[in-house]
């Protein structure tokens, strides 16, 4: 029997230095659109209300991850899991759920101090979306948002809470270093979506890695690359493949510091068939880093 679990990512509220630096980028390069709304920019780049919410607080980082949950009685189940995890789960209030465009919704923290919140609701809106930059469509619905990478100081804890908690599965695991000081990624989903989160067990200043956008065409990765480099922005990482997730894809930094991975044709998951693999590297092919 399956056990309960969040359906996917929905959407992140990031705490940035600048939202005029974020407008350009976002529509220029990304070609997502923006949406002003009272002391945030608003990311759309599907149906939903928006994606990303992005708020002049000068953390430059990952301050909530918002995931959707089928229903309330699979909330009722994660939140009694987390519970007997001892994480403290509250109720939001009806404005806070108002403001995320979502039924009901609840609060907790991972083992980090992430804010994490999940919610029951449609957060779909007539508006259809149009991207600013020709894209030809971006891979979410069900799926999710994309993924994110988190840096994460225990990976034992961390597991505990994205696995036993909400429910995620393991896709697969990367070693990198030299034997004896090898660090392992894990690499979690919780839909088809090869991985929604990544876990690197890695202390650091800063919570998020990358946040990776997956896009309907190679073509709109070529061009995406063009956008990027038309206006300026660091290439942190070249085109390549990816090991695990068969993600083609380039990696940018954003206004905030944090890269975003924008990519193509990632492998999806088939939980009655899938075998989970350990890989000795990231990439097939590509992806070299690229001097600041």
């Amino acid at each position: 029997m399956t056990e309960p679990s969040v359906l996917n990512l929905a959407y992140l509220e990031i705490g940035v230095s600048s939202l005029a630096a974020w407008r350009d980028y976002a529509t220029g390069v990304l070609g997502v659109e923006v949406v002003d709304a009272e002391d945030a920019l608003l990311l759309r780049y599907d149906g939903a209300c928006w994606r990303i919410r992005l708020v002049e607080t000068g953390e430059d980082d990952l301050r909530t991850a918002g995931f959707e949950v089928a229903d309330d009685k699979t909330l009722k189940a994660i939140r009694a899991r987390l519970e007997g995890q001892g994480v403290s789960v509250q109720d939001a209030t009806d404005e806070a759920a108002a403001a995320r465009n979502v039924a009901r919704l609840v609060r907790c923290a991972d083992p980090f101090g992430l804010s994490v919140e999940l919610y029951v609701g449609d957060r779909a809106v007539d508006e259809p979306f149009h991207s600013p930059r020709d894209v030809s469509g971006f891979v979410t619905g069900d799926q999710g948002l994309g993924h994110m990478v988190l840096m994460v100081a225990d990976r034992a804890k961390a597991e505990a809470f994205y696995m036993q908690g909400l429910g995620f599965l393991l896709s697969d695991h990367i070693l990198l270093g030299p034997p004896g000081r090898q660090l392992t990624l894990t690499f979690l989903h919780c839909n088809p979506r090869h991985h929604t989160i990544a876990l690197a067990p890695i202390p650091a200043p800063k919570r998020l890695n990358h946040i990776m956008l997956q896009v309907a065409s190679l073509d709109d990765v070529g061009a995406g690359l063009d956008a990027a480099q038309a206006a300026g922005v660091r290439i942190s990482s070249s085109l390549g493949k990816h090991s695990n997730d068969r993600m083609v894809s380039f990696y940018m930094e954003t206004p905030s510091g944090f890269d975003i991975e924008y990519g193509f044709g990632g492998v999806e998951i088939d939980d009655a068939i899938w075998q989970t693999t350990t890989y000795d590297t990231t990439s097939l092919w590509g992806h070299k880093a690229l001097p600041a």
